[in-house]
């Protein structure tokens, strides 16, 4: 399985585990809008499906004590930790908020909580290593996405390239290009080239798909086959990463 699908089932996964069945009902049935999905991938998501129309709606609320236990527990749980600390107030919880940037978890669920750092505008440093690198961020200071001059250049180049006659493929590279977003934080796209970065969503969703000739032809019609092109920070995780 490849490190997207891995990521998305973890994640419904997590929501299923703290009972938010709404939460995962809507993952899953968004990847089922998509234009492509897997076939290995389908029944399982149509089977989490049902499993969330099926289950209770009235759980045990997790508290301050699961929330110690998931931070030094397994992968899912350090990642279910994620989830409940971005509905609370992050001022309260700096120390289990850093120890979740100082552990193995992927770098999308560190980048979804640095983003609730964001939101929250939190003035406080904190650290992570990647890369062999020790960076410190103070996450009130980081550009936001809806201000991010590369990400919403590239987001006009999904509309302009697909809007009109493949709305699917739009949805596809805005989440896609999310999670090129989740798995670079800290840092922001402000001095990244829109066209770029676009043009690199766009050829990972193709080659995702198996669509080697329709990228070609894509690139050739929109003039880009002469263009730069960028290593994505999900491209890194693996030759698979959708």
């Amino acid at each position: 399985m490849n490190a997207y699908y891995e990521s998305l089932l973890g994640k419904i996964r997590e929501e299923m585990q703290l009972n938010h069945w709404n939460a995962a009902l809507q993952l899953i049935q968004g990847e089922l809008d998509m234009p492509y999905v897997p076939g290995d991938i389908l029944p399982v998501l149509e089977e989490m499906r049902q499993d969330c129309q099926a289950s209770v709606t009235s759980p045990r609320i997790p508290g301050v004590q699961d929330l110690e236990k998931w931070i030094h527990g397994t992968p899912v749980q350090q990642e279910m930790a994620v989830s409940m600390l971005e509905g609370m107030n992050l001022r309260q919880f700096g120390p289990q908020v850093q120890q979740l940037l100082d552990s193995d978890l992927l770098d999308e669920f560190k980048g979804e909580l640095i983003e609730s750092l964001m939101e929250q505008k939190i003035d406080e440093p904190f650290h992570l290593s990647r890369d062999g690198l020790d960076i410190e961020f103070v996450p009130a200071t980081i550009v936001p996405a809806q201000e991010d001059a590369g990400l919403t250049g590239a987001m006009e180049l999904f509309d302009h390239w697909f809007s009109s006659q493949d709305p699917g493929m739009t949805a596809f590279c805005t989440r896609l290009l999310r999670q090129e977003v989740l798995n670079a934080r800290p840092f922001d796209f402000q001095e990244t080239d829109p066209l770029l970065l676009a043009k690199s969503v766009v050829r990972l969703v193709y080659e995702a798909m198996g669509q080697e000739d329709g990228w070609h032809a894509f690139a050739a019609a929109n003039g880009l086959t002469e263009t730069g092109d960028l290593l994505l920070n999900i491209e890194k995780r693996g030759a698979n990463t959708i």
